[in-house]
């Protein structure tokens, strides 16, 4: 008889994961990161069909972005826009995130993007007398990824 329901053990944990940051040549390991996100959006239009009501879709085109929270205890981010505000060109980088939590039946998951390019604030300096942790959003587009591990797939799906 199949599974009439999904393993509550099977819930991979955000916490089990890790994080790399390749930028010029150097890997940091992102321990800093709070959490980290990235989507592929994919463009679509509007086909209309002669003797159709419903009107089709095409896609068009993917655009793939992602963000993270840092806590600011490296200026790696910080070097990037000096190096932009230096020679006006943006230097481009790399992030491996990789999913792993044991209590899974999956196993890992591993995406690589490549040629990452900031987009939007990078904080450079602040400070606050009511205290609290200095962090900040750091957001980027990706031109590609590569998929190196993937989820093994539950035998009840």
């Amino acid at each position: 008889m199949l599974n009439t329901y999904m393993n509550e053990q099977d819930v991979p944990s955000a916490k089990e994961a890790e994080c790399f940051v390749t930028i010029g040549g150097r890997r940091y390991t992102a321990l800093h990161a709070k959490n980290f996100e990235a989507k592929a959006s994919i463009s679509t239009e509007e086909i209309p069909v002669l003797g159709k009501i419903i009107s089709g879709r095409k896609p068009t085109g993917m655009v793939i972005q992602g963000k993270m929270t840092v806590y600011k205890c490296t200026e790696m981010f910080d070097r990037v826009v000096t190096e932009y505000k230096n020679t006006g060109k943006l230097p481009v980088f790399e992030i491996q995130t990789t999913n792993n939590d044991a209590s899974t039946c999956m196993g890992r998951s591993t995406k690589v993007y490549t040629d990452c390019v900031l987009d939007g604030d990078v904080l450079l300096s602040m400070f606050d007398a009511e205290g609290g942790f200095i962090e900040q959003e750091i957001n980027f587009y990706a031109a590609d990824y590569t998929s190196p591990e993937s989820y093994t797939e539950p035998s009840y799906l």
